[in-house]
Protein backbone atom coordinates (compact mmCIF):
# COMPACT_ATOMS: atom_id res chain seq x y z
CA UNK A 1 0.00 0.00 0.00
CA UNK A 2 0.69 3.26 0.09
CA UNK A 3 2.95 5.39 1.91
CA UNK A 4 0.71 8.06 4.23
CA UNK A 5 1.81 11.29 5.73
CA UNK A 6 -0.07 13.56 7.54
CA UNK A 7 0.38 15.77 10.92
CA UNK A 8 -2.24 13.00 11.94
CA UNK A 9 -0.27 9.96 11.29
CA UNK A 10 -2.72 8.00 9.34
CA UNK A 11 -1.12 4.75 8.68
CA UNK A 12 -2.94 3.34 6.07
CA UNK A 13 -5.11 4.15 3.40
CA UNK A 14 -8.29 2.63 5.18
CA UNK A 15 -8.81 5.59 7.14
CA UNK A 16 -8.89 7.81 3.79
CA UNK A 17 -11.29 4.95 2.04
CA UNK A 18 -13.49 5.33 5.16
CA UNK A 19 -13.94 8.91 4.71
CA UNK A 20 -15.05 8.42 0.92
CA UNK A 21 -17.21 5.63 1.69
CA UNK A 22 -18.99 8.07 4.59
CA UNK A 23 -19.27 10.73 1.96
CA UNK A 24 -21.37 11.31 -1.16
CA UNK A 25 -20.00 14.60 -2.57
CA UNK A 26 -16.85 14.49 -3.40
CA UNK A 27 -14.28 15.99 -5.89
CA UNK A 28 -11.20 14.87 -7.83
CA UNK A 29 -8.93 17.29 -8.96
CA UNK A 30 -6.40 16.02 -11.25
CA UNK A 31 -3.51 17.13 -13.03
CA UNK A 32 -0.57 15.73 -15.60
CA UNK A 33 0.41 12.93 -12.90
CA UNK A 34 -2.97 11.08 -13.78
CA UNK A 35 -2.18 10.43 -16.99
CA UNK A 36 1.38 9.75 -17.06
CA UNK A 37 1.11 6.11 -16.98
CA UNK A 38 -0.74 6.46 -20.48
CA UNK A 39 2.30 7.86 -21.84
CA UNK A 40 1.13 11.35 -21.78
CA UNK A 41 4.17 13.47 -20.87
CA UNK A 42 4.20 16.04 -17.58
CA UNK A 43 4.80 19.40 -17.62
CA UNK A 44 7.57 20.43 -15.00
CA UNK A 45 9.63 17.36 -14.54
CA UNK A 46 12.42 15.69 -15.67
CA UNK A 47 11.73 15.14 -19.52
CA UNK A 48 8.29 17.35 -18.89
CA UNK A 49 6.98 19.11 -22.05
CA UNK A 50 7.99 22.39 -20.75
CA UNK A 51 11.56 21.91 -20.46
CA UNK A 52 12.17 20.57 -23.84
CA UNK A 53 12.98 23.47 -26.88
CA UNK A 54 10.60 26.26 -27.48
CA UNK A 55 7.49 23.86 -26.43
CA UNK A 56 6.51 26.61 -23.90
CA UNK A 57 6.36 28.84 -26.11
CA UNK A 58 3.94 27.36 -28.22
CA UNK A 59 1.82 26.74 -25.34
CA UNK A 60 0.96 30.56 -25.73
CA UNK A 61 -1.34 31.77 -28.31
CA UNK A 62 -0.22 34.03 -30.36
CA UNK A 63 2.32 31.10 -31.50
CA UNK A 64 -0.28 31.05 -34.13
CA UNK A 65 0.45 33.84 -35.25
CA UNK A 66 4.24 34.64 -34.61
CA UNK A 67 5.65 31.18 -35.20
CA UNK A 68 2.48 29.06 -37.11
CA UNK A 69 5.04 26.18 -38.32
CA UNK A 70 6.55 25.76 -35.31
CA UNK A 71 3.16 26.06 -33.25
CA UNK A 72 1.19 23.16 -35.53
CA UNK A 73 4.02 21.16 -35.52
CA UNK A 74 4.27 21.13 -31.63
CA UNK A 75 0.32 20.74 -31.25
CA UNK A 76 0.27 17.65 -34.01
CA UNK A 77 2.89 16.24 -31.69
CA UNK A 78 1.11 15.94 -28.75
CA UNK A 79 -2.09 14.77 -30.72
CA UNK A 80 -0.15 12.18 -32.11
CA UNK A 81 0.52 10.95 -28.73
CA UNK A 82 -2.68 10.88 -27.51
CA UNK A 83 -3.57 8.85 -30.67
CA UNK A 84 -2.14 6.30 -28.65
CA UNK A 85 -2.60 7.01 -25.11
CA UNK A 86 -5.13 4.62 -23.55
CA UNK A 87 -6.91 5.28 -20.11
CA UNK A 88 -4.70 3.84 -17.18
CA UNK A 89 -5.86 2.16 -13.78
CA UNK A 90 -6.39 5.68 -11.85
CA UNK A 91 -8.67 6.96 -14.61
CA UNK A 92 -10.51 3.51 -14.41
CA UNK A 93 -10.16 3.62 -10.51
CA UNK A 94 -12.28 7.18 -10.65
CA UNK A 95 -14.54 5.64 -12.92
CA UNK A 96 -14.98 2.66 -10.51
CA UNK A 97 -15.55 5.51 -7.27
CA UNK A 98 -17.94 7.66 -9.23
CA UNK A 99 -20.42 4.17 -9.71
CA UNK A 100 -20.24 4.00 -6.18
CA UNK A 101 -20.30 7.67 -5.54
CA UNK A 102 -22.51 9.40 -8.20
CA UNK A 103 -22.22 12.64 -6.99
CA UNK A 104 -18.29 12.70 -7.18
CA UNK A 105 -17.43 15.38 -9.86
CA UNK A 106 -13.58 15.37 -11.77
CA UNK A 107 -12.13 18.37 -12.29
CA UNK A 108 -9.21 17.83 -14.21
CA UNK A 109 -6.03 20.21 -15.55
CA UNK A 110 -5.43 17.46 -18.23
CA UNK A 111 -6.64 17.83 -22.06
CA UNK A 112 -6.46 14.65 -23.21
CA UNK A 113 -9.73 13.32 -22.45
CA UNK A 114 -8.73 10.09 -21.24
CA UNK A 115 -10.96 10.24 -17.81
CA UNK A 116 -14.21 10.42 -20.46
CA UNK A 117 -12.66 7.36 -22.40
CA UNK A 118 -12.22 5.40 -18.91
CA UNK A 119 -16.07 5.68 -19.20
CA UNK A 120 -16.21 8.63 -16.38
CA UNK A 121 -19.18 11.45 -16.40
CA UNK A 122 -19.57 14.72 -14.59
CA UNK A 123 -16.27 15.28 -16.54
CA UNK A 124 -15.06 19.41 -15.84
CA UNK A 125 -12.33 20.21 -18.24
CA UNK A 126 -10.58 23.75 -16.68
CA UNK A 127 -8.23 23.67 -19.71
CA UNK A 128 -10.06 21.90 -22.57
CA UNK A 129 -9.85 19.28 -24.79
CA UNK A 130 -7.46 18.74 -27.32
CA UNK A 131 -9.32 16.33 -29.24
CA UNK A 132 -11.09 19.54 -29.86
CA UNK A 133 -10.65 22.51 -32.53
CA UNK A 134 -12.29 25.97 -32.66
CA UNK A 135 -11.94 28.53 -35.14
CA UNK A 136 -9.67 31.52 -34.05
CA UNK A 137 -12.45 34.21 -35.89
CA UNK A 138 -16.09 32.57 -35.14
CA UNK A 139 -15.18 30.52 -32.41
CA UNK A 140 -16.94 27.67 -34.06
CA UNK A 141 -16.13 23.80 -32.37
CA UNK A 142 -15.09 21.60 -34.63
CA UNK A 143 -14.87 17.88 -33.57
CA UNK A 144 -11.58 16.92 -35.29
CA UNK A 145 -8.32 18.51 -36.66
CA UNK A 146 -8.26 20.97 -39.38
CA UNK A 147 -6.35 24.26 -40.35
CA UNK A 148 -9.13 26.15 -41.91
CA UNK A 149 -12.26 26.63 -40.80
CA UNK A 150 -14.90 25.61 -42.64
CA UNK A 151 -17.47 28.14 -41.64
CA UNK A 152 -15.16 31.60 -42.32
CA UNK A 153 -12.32 30.29 -43.49
CA UNK A 154 -9.87 31.49 -41.09
CA UNK A 155 -7.44 29.41 -38.49
CA UNK A 156 -7.98 26.96 -36.48
CA UNK A 157 -6.85 26.18 -33.19
CA UNK A 158 -6.52 23.24 -30.43
CA UNK A 159 -9.44 24.16 -27.83
CA UNK A 160 -7.41 24.19 -25.13
CA UNK A 161 -6.85 27.24 -22.60
CA UNK A 162 -2.94 28.73 -23.28
CA UNK A 163 -1.07 30.65 -21.38
CA UNK A 164 -2.32 34.42 -20.79
CA UNK A 165 -5.71 32.89 -21.32
CA UNK A 166 -8.80 32.74 -18.70
CA UNK A 167 -10.13 29.60 -18.25
CA UNK A 168 -13.92 29.15 -19.23
CA UNK A 169 -16.12 30.65 -16.40
CA UNK A 170 -18.92 28.39 -17.20
CA UNK A 171 -16.64 25.56 -16.19
CA UNK A 172 -14.32 27.16 -13.49
CA UNK A 173 -17.68 28.32 -11.81
CA UNK A 174 -19.22 24.76 -11.87
CA UNK A 175 -15.95 23.52 -10.74
CA UNK A 176 -16.08 25.70 -7.35
CA UNK A 177 -19.31 25.00 -6.87
CA UNK A 178 -18.24 21.24 -6.68
CA UNK A 179 -15.22 21.99 -4.89
CA UNK A 180 -17.39 23.82 -1.96
CA UNK A 181 -20.43 21.38 -1.85
CA UNK A 182 -17.58 18.47 -1.26
CA UNK A 183 -16.75 16.05 1.84
CA UNK A 184 -13.66 14.91 0.38
CA UNK A 185 -11.51 16.58 -1.79
CA UNK A 186 -9.00 14.55 -3.81
CA UNK A 187 -6.07 16.02 -5.48
CA UNK A 188 -4.26 13.47 -8.06
CA UNK A 189 -1.19 14.07 -9.65
CA UNK A 190 -0.98 17.74 -9.67
CA UNK A 191 1.50 20.26 -7.81
CA UNK A 192 -1.06 22.58 -6.44
CA UNK A 193 0.88 25.61 -7.80
CA UNK A 194 -0.96 26.53 -11.06
CA UNK A 195 -4.41 28.90 -9.94
CA UNK A 196 -6.74 29.30 -9.95
CA UNK A 197 -7.34 25.30 -10.18
CA UNK A 198 -5.16 25.07 -7.33
CA UNK A 199 -7.44 27.69 -5.44
CA UNK A 200 -10.60 25.05 -5.93
CA UNK A 201 -8.55 22.54 -3.10
CA UNK A 202 -8.17 25.31 -0.64
CA UNK A 203 -11.75 26.30 -1.22
CA UNK A 204 -12.78 22.81 -0.15
CA UNK A 205 -10.73 22.86 2.80
CA UNK A 206 -12.16 25.88 3.92
CA UNK A 207 -15.80 24.75 3.57
CA UNK A 208 -14.90 21.80 5.90
CA UNK A 209 -14.26 18.86 3.09
CA UNK A 210 -11.28 16.36 3.72
CA UNK A 211 -8.21 17.53 1.55
CA UNK A 212 -6.01 14.62 0.74
CA UNK A 213 -3.04 14.66 -1.88
CA UNK A 214 -2.03 11.88 -4.07
CA UNK A 215 0.98 12.57 -5.54
CA UNK A 216 4.83 11.06 -6.37
CA UNK A 217 6.46 14.08 -4.75
CA UNK A 218 5.65 17.01 -2.33
CA UNK A 219 2.95 19.19 -2.94
CA UNK A 220 2.02 23.11 -2.12
CA UNK A 221 -1.09 21.85 -1.07
CA UNK A 222 0.52 19.19 1.17
CA UNK A 223 0.81 20.99 4.55
CA UNK A 224 -3.14 21.93 4.67
CA UNK A 225 -3.83 18.32 3.41
CA UNK A 226 -5.63 15.57 6.05
CA UNK A 227 -3.87 12.75 4.54
CA UNK A 228 -1.06 12.51 1.69
CA UNK A 229 -0.43 9.43 -0.20
CA UNK A 230 2.77 9.05 -1.35
CA UNK A 231 3.13 7.04 -4.84
CA UNK A 232 1.68 6.91 -8.60
CA UNK A 233 -2.01 7.20 -9.33
CA UNK A 234 -2.36 4.17 -11.23
CA UNK A 235 -1.00 2.21 -7.41
CA UNK A 236 -2.69 4.22 -5.20
CA UNK A 237 -6.14 5.06 -6.53
CA UNK A 238 -6.70 1.25 -7.13
CA UNK A 239 -5.93 0.12 -3.87
CA UNK A 240 -8.24 2.87 -2.35
CA UNK A 241 -11.49 2.28 -4.25
CA UNK A 242 -10.55 -1.16 -3.43
CA UNK A 243 -11.04 -0.25 0.01
CA UNK A 244 -14.15 1.91 -0.50
CA UNK A 245 -15.86 -1.05 -2.00
CA UNK A 246 -15.36 -3.50 0.89
CA UNK A 247 -18.09 -3.74 3.49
Amino acid sequence: MGVVRTAMAISSLRTVADWLRAAERIVALSGAGLSKASGIPTYRDAGGLWKQGNNLAFSQADALTTDPEGFRAFWAARRADLANARPNPAHEALTTLQALKPQLVCVTQNIDGLLTAAGCVNVLELHGNMNRSRCVSCALDLRSEQSECPNCHALTRPDVVMFGEELPRHILADSECAAKNSEVCLVIGTSGVVYPAAGLAEKAKSRGARLVVINLETTALDSDADAVLIGPAERILPQLVSLVEER
